[in-house]
C-alpha cells in the first residue's frame, strides 16, 4: 500500500514533469489524490460553467415579489442568441493550412499539407463549431485528437510487443509484429479513417494549468454502471446497471488509465502518442491567462452581462404581467347591491343581450396603462448588453440612422472584431491538432495512412508514412471572423492588387480562398496547353484546305483565315452573323463551285426529278430491258 508521504512525493514530482520520463506508471493512490486536490482547485470555475449554462439554456431564475401571483416568467433568448451568432461568425469550414517549406522540402511540405487537409475533410461532425462555442461561453475549450483504435477494448496494446519508455519516447521491440497486428485490427473493425476528434466540456475537466503547459489531464465521464460493465466486463461494483456512475480518464505524455468508484477499470498503459492528447484552447478574454485561479482566467462573453440579462428578464416579465392583468377589460356595476350583483351574474360580454335594471349602471373599470419608463428601461438595458458584447448589426439588424449598405457593412465588420480573439485561439489549437495527427502517424500507427478527401472543391487521395514526416510538425492555420460578403470583397481586392502587379498569382489565389494554389496553377497550365493544342490543330486543318476553299470559308465566316494573329487573339473563328436565326447558313467548303460544275455538265440531259403525279407513278417502272425506251419521272423518254 502506498503511504501518504510517497503519494505526496509522487504528486510533486509527476506534476513537475520529472517522473513522467523515467518509465514508471502512475499509481492508483496518486491519481485519486490528484482528483481530490484538483476538484477543489477547479470547483469555483466549474460552478461558473454551470452558471453560464443556466443563461444559455434559459434556466436562470427570475426574481419576482412574493406578493405577486405570476409564475409564467418571460426568459428572453438574448444569451443564447449572443453565443450562437458569435459561433456562426467564426468560419471553421475553410481552413487555410500552410506548411513552412524550405527549398529542398517543397514536395514533403505539399504532401503533409494535403494529408492535413484530408484529415479535416474527413472530420464531418460539429467538433470545430462546438470548440468555438465552448470558447465563447466558458472562455476555454478542449480538443481531444486520438487514434480511433483506442476506443476499442480489444485493440493491440504496445506493451504486448515489448514497448518501453526511454527519455519520454516509447520504443517497441517487436515493431513489425505491432504494425501487422494494427493493420489486422483496422481491417477487422473496418476503420478506413483511423483518427477521431472529440470535444470535452471544460466543466468535466481537471488539467495542469501551469505556465509550462499541460502535462496531464483528467476527464470525467458521467454514465451508468451497466454501460461500464458492457465495455469492461472485469470491472466489479455493487451498483445496479441503472445506477449513475462517473468514471475518470487519466492522461499524461506517456500513460493513460481509467478509474471508476476508486478502482481500476483499465490499469495504466502506454498510449505512445508522443503528446498529451488534450489540447486547451484559451482565447485570453480575461485580464490574465497564465496565472491566477481558473475562475479569474477563463471568462466567457456572457460574464460581463449577467446582471443585465437578469434585469432584461425581470423587466420583460413585469411588462408581461401588467399586460395580462389589463388585457381582459373588467366592468363595474353600481347601484343597489342585490340588483348590481344579480345584473353582474347575468351579464353577457361575448355577443349576448343584457337587460340592465333602472337602478344599476354599468361602466368599464379604470385601465392601468403600461408605464412608459418600463419600456424605456428595457431599451436601455438592451443597449448596454449590445455595448458589452457586440453590436446588433452583426445579427443582421439595421441600426437607427443608417441608410446606406456601405455604412452597415463597415459597422458589421467592426463588430466582428470582437470575435477575432476566439478565431486566433482556435487557429492555434488547430495547429496543435495538426501536430497531433502527424505524431499519431509517426509514433502510434508507424505505417502508411491514406486519407480520401471528398468535398465540393477537393477530390484527392493522399498517402503518408512516418518517413515523409520525419519530425517535421510545423504548420500555420488561419481562421477569420468574417461574413460571406467580406470574403467576396477580399477576393476582388486581391484581383485588383494582382492586376496592378503588387502581389503574385500565388498570393492572389491564397487570398481568394483556394486552399492549394500550386495545384490550381498546374491545372490552369494544363488547360492552357490543351487550348493551344486545339488552336494548332485548327491551323493545320486550315493549311490543308485549298486556297479557293480558304477564300470561301473566309467570306462565309466573315474572317481572314490567313491572319494568324487574329486567330490567336480571338482563340477561335469569328463566324459573324452567318448562324443567326433567319440568315443564310454557312456553305461547305467548295460547295458552290461543285454545284455550278454539276449543273453545267447536265445541260441537255433529261431530268429525273418527278413532274406531278404521273412522274411519281413512273418511279416504279424504271429498270426495263437493255436497249428499250425507258420512261423517267419527269415525263421524258430515255433510250
Amino acid at each position: 500500500m502506498t503511504t501518504s508521504s510517497s503519494v505526496a512525493n509522487e504528486m510533486s514530482q509527476r506534476i513537475a514533469g520529472d517522473a513522467v520520463a523515467d518509465g514508471s506508471p502512475p499509481s492508483l493512490d496518486f491519481i485519486k489524490a490528484l482528483i481530490t486536490d484538483r476538484t477543489q482547485y477547479f470547483q469555483a470555475f466549474h460552478k461558473q460553467c454551470e452558471l453560464e449554462e443556466e443563461y444559455y439554456f434559459l434556466r436562470r431564475a427570475i426574481p419576482t415579489p412574493s406578493e405577486v401571483d405570476f409564475d409564467d416568467h418571460v426568459r428572453p433568448a438574448t444569451a443564447r442568441a449572443i453565443i450562437d451568432v458569435a459561433t456562426d461568425h467564426v468560419d471553421v469550414d475553410n481552413l487555410a493550412i500552410e506548411i513552412p517549406m524550405m527549398l529542398r522540402s517543397k514536395a514533403r511540405a505539399e504532401k503533409i499539407k494535403k494529408f492535413l487537409q484530408g484529415v479535416w475533410l474527413n472530420i464531418r461532425g460539429p467538433q470545430k463549431q462546438m470548440l468555438v462555442k465552448h470558447c465563447f461561453i466558458y472562455g476555454i475549450g478542449f480538443m481531444n485528437p486520438m487514434f480511433d483504435v483506442d476506443n476499442w477494448p480489444d485493440a493491440p496494446q504496445m506493451e504486448d510487443f515489448g514497448a518501453v519508455v526511454m527519455d519520454g519516447d516509447t520504443i517497441i521491440a517487436n515493431e513489425e509484429g505491432y504494425i501487422k497486428a494494427q493493420k489486422e485490427f483496422l481491417k477487422k473493425r473496418d476503420l478506413t479513417f483511423p483518427f477521431v476528434l472529440n470535444n470535452v466540456n471544460p466543466k468535466n475537466m481537471l488539467w495542469d494549468d501551469s505556465r509550462t503547459g499541460p502535462k496531464w489531464a483528467i476527464k470525467t465521464v458521467n454514465t451508468t454502471a451497466g454501460a461500464i460493465r458492457r465495455m469492461y466486463p472485469d470491472w466489479f461494483s455493487g451498483k445496479n446497471d441503472s445506477d449513475p456512475t462517473s468514471w475518470q480518464e487519466y492522461w499524461d505524455g506517456v500513460w493513460y488509465a481509467y478509474i471508476a468508484d476508486g478502482a481500476w477499470i483499465k490499469k495504466p498503459a502506454q498510449h505512445g502518442y508522443g503528446y498529451m492528447p488534450f489540447i486547451p484552447v484559451v482565447p485570453g478574454t480575461a485580464l490574465d491567462w497564465d496565472e491566477g485561479p481558473p475562475v479569474d482566467r477563463y471568462k466567457g462573453i456572457l460574464h460581463p452581462v449577467h446582471n443585465l440579462l437578469d434585469t432584461e428578464a425581470r423587466l420583460a416579465t413585469q411588462a408581461e404581467a401588467i399586460l395580462r392583468t389589463v388585457a381582459w377589460r373588467t366592468l363595474d356595476f353600481t347601484g343597489n347591491q342585490m340588483s348590481a350583483q344579480a345584473t353582474a351574474d347575468q351579464y353577457e360580454m361575448w355577443g349576448g343581450k343584457n337587460v340592465i335594471p333602472a337602478n344599476v349602471s354599468v361602466a368599464p373599470s379604470p385601465m392601468i396603462n403600461l408605464p412608459p419608463d418600463l419600456m424605456g428601461q428595457l431599451d436601455r438595458v438592451g443597449t448596454m448588453i449590445e455595448e458589452a458584447t457586440f453590436p446588433n448589426v452583426v445579427r443582421g439588424m439595421r441600426p437607427t440612422g443608417i441608410s446606406s449598405g456601405f455604412g452597415v457593412s463597415v459597422l458589421s465588420g467592426q463588430g466582428r472584431l470582437r470575435f477575432q480573439a476566439v478565431a486566433n485561439a482556435v487557429s492555434r489549437g488547430l495547429e496543435q491538432a495538426n501536430q497531433a495527427w502527424l505524431h499519431l502517424v509517426e509514433n502510434r500507427v508507424r505505417a502508411s495512412v491514406t486519407v480520401n478527401a471528398r468535398s465540393e472543391v477537393h477530390n484527392f487521395d493522399q498517402t503518408i508514412n512516418p518517413k515523409d514526416i520525419n519530425g517535421y510538425y510545423e504548420n500555420v492555420v488561419s481562421l477569420k471572423a468574417e461574413a460571406p460578403e467580406e470574403r467576396e470583397r477580399e477576393a476582388l481586392l486581391a484581383r485588383q492588387l494582382h492586376d496592378a502587379g503588387i502581389i503574385s498569382l500565388y498570393e492572389t489565389q491564397r487570398r481568394v480562398g483556394i486552399v492549394n494554389p500550386l495545384e490550381e496553377q498546374v491545372q490552369m497550365a494544363s488547360e492552357k496547353l490543351l487550348a493551344g493544342a486545339r488552336e494548332k490543330q485548327l491551323e493545320e486543318f486550315l493549311a490543308r484546305l485549298g486556297e479557293n476553299q480558304q477564300d470561301q470559308l473566309s467570306q462565309a465566316a466573315g474572317m481572314d483565315i490567313g491572319n494568324q494573329s487574329q486567330l490567336g487573339q480571338t482563340g477561335g473563328i469569328n463566324i459573324g452573323n452567318q448562324f443567326q436565326p433567319g440568315q443564310a447558313q454557312l456553305q461547305r467548303p467548295g460547295e458552290r463551285s461543285i454545284q455550278q460544275g454539276r449543273s453545267a455538265a447536265q445541260q441537255g440531259q433529261p431530268s429525273v426529278f418527278p413532274q406531278g403525279q404521273s412522274g411519281i407513278d413512273l418511279l416504279g417502272r424504271i429498270g426495263v430491258a437493255n436497249g428499250g425506251a425507258q420512261g423517267v419521272p419527269s415525263g421524258q423518254t430515255v433510250r
